[in-house]
């Protein structure tokens, strides 16, 4: 088949592009940041694929309805990519699943299995017998997938623009869990450890846990156990606490898949991150630079928790994702912040958005205010930048799910 992908500029779809083209298809890819979109771009295709960006008025997608080429969007496009593997296993999460999908890639590498990440750089081309894919929940595109393992890292309200109350949001995790035929599930999480599945977590409830950690710079280590039993002891390589909830996903994954323990436990010692999740950048202007996909509250709270286990002093330039989200979290993201010696705050990055009155950073700066610190409100990214050479940290991250990176280029390439 010619199969032609809209937006194929955006992390999945690049990794989709690939995958379709490793099953022997003709593939072709726009977007807007490229070279644009043109009706022409689809003409002899036999498929359109589109990402949930792409609105139906797009010319190339109006131009492919009206050849009566079939269009699909990108949700679909990866469930039925998911059903030519033998197995497949999706890991689901508000926050942390891109890390522990290439975590889960990594640590199954015994298996040689296909991986498909929502991060640039994170996916591979494996074999045909297990296919590994990040499964987002976002408009519940995660729905299309019926995975053989299905796992939720964590459940926290989140997307205001499509969940309209945390309810939706729980139903939607629901449905995947039962869409799965072995659920795998944080039972330390409050609602996950009442849904039912195997667990893995730090509490006693769990099935398989992380015991006797420990920590040396933000660089965590544990016991594996399954069912009270000591399986191999791990140490990771990424930083952070979080980090640990992320590499007990994998190995559990890689116990229930009869993965040889010794060569799962090398692969998570050897995992080093995947790119803008607390990305070491370098030094600049006398400070560690990092860059981060951060853009929930929990997320927020989890870098600057690493980060502090490095360095005494923080700095960190926010770029609050979406308006809906800042509107319907702003309080819960300045509390976050909050433990960040300096707070810079960059503007909103709209996304898919039309911009909503009244809500900007102002709000997230103001509520700041209300609890006792002063954060300080840039008009553009290259303010921020600017701002945060002056900032008395021994780090600074450039945080957000937008443009940001360009404030941590500005940084590090200023004198």
């Amino acid at each position: 088949m010619k199969i032609h992908f809209i937006g194929c500029n955006g992390a999945s779809m690049s990794a989709l592009m690939e995958l379709a083209a490793s099953f022997g298809h003709t593939v072709s890819g726009s977007d807007r940041d490229l070279l644009g979109h043109d009706p022409k771009n689809v003409t002899g295709s036999d498929l359109v694929v589109y990402t949930n960006a792409v609105k139906q008025d797009n010319c190339e997608l109006k131009e492919a309805k009206k050849l009566g080429i079939k269009t699909v969007e990108r949700a679909e496009f990866l469930g039925d990519l998911s059903r030519l593997y033998d197995k497949c296993v999706a890991v689901s999460g508000c926050h942390g699943k891109s890390t522990s999908t290439a975590m889960t890639g990594a640590a199954l590498e015994f298996l040689s299995p296909t991986v498909h990440v929502g991060a640039l750089g994170a996916s591979k081309i494996g074999g045909r017998d297990i296919f590994v894919t990040e499964a987002c929940e976002y408009n519940k595109s995660f729905h299309f997938l019926s995975p053989d393992i299905g796992v939720v890292l964590n459940v926290a309200y989140d997307h205001p623009d499509f969940y309209k109350t945390e309810a939706e949001l729980k139903s939607a995790y629901l449905k995947f869990i039962k869409n799965s035929e072995t659920p795998l599930v944080n039972g330390d999480d409050p609602y996950l450890s009442k849904t039912g599945g195997i667990s893995f977590g730090l509490e006693k409830n769990n099935f398989y846990r992380a015991e006797k950690l420990s920590s040396k710079n933000g660089l965590y280590s544990f016991d594996f156990t399954a069912g009270g039993k000591k399986l191999a002891r791990a140490e990771l390589s990424v930083h952070g606490k979080h980090n640990v909830y992320n590499a007990l996903a994998a190995l559990s994954v890689s116990h229930l898949l009869d993965v040889p323990m010794d060569s799962a436990i090398a692969a998570i010692k050897n995992f080093g991150g995947i790119a803008r999740r607390f990305e070491y950048l370098g030094k600049a202007h006398g400070k560690a630079v990092y860059s981060d996909y951060a853009h929930h509250p929990d997320e927020i709270t989890a870098t600057i928790t690493a980060a502090h286990e490095i360095y005494k002093s923080v700095a960190v330039v926010f770029q609050p994702h979406t308006y809906s989200r800042t509107a319907a979290l702003f309080k819960e993201t300045a509390a976050a912040l909050y433990s960040a010696e300096t707070v810079i705050l960059a503007p909103i990055y709209a996304a898919r958005e039309k911009q909503i009155e009244g809500i900007s950073s102002e709000i997230i700066t103001d509520e700041l205010f209300m609890l006792g610190k002063c954060a300080d409100l840039a008009s553009s990214l290259d303010e921020a930048a600017n701002i945060a050479i002056n900032a008395g940290a021994e780090a600074v991250i450039f945080m957000g799910a937008g443009d940001v990176t360009k404030a941590a280029e500005k940084f590090m390439t200023k004198n």
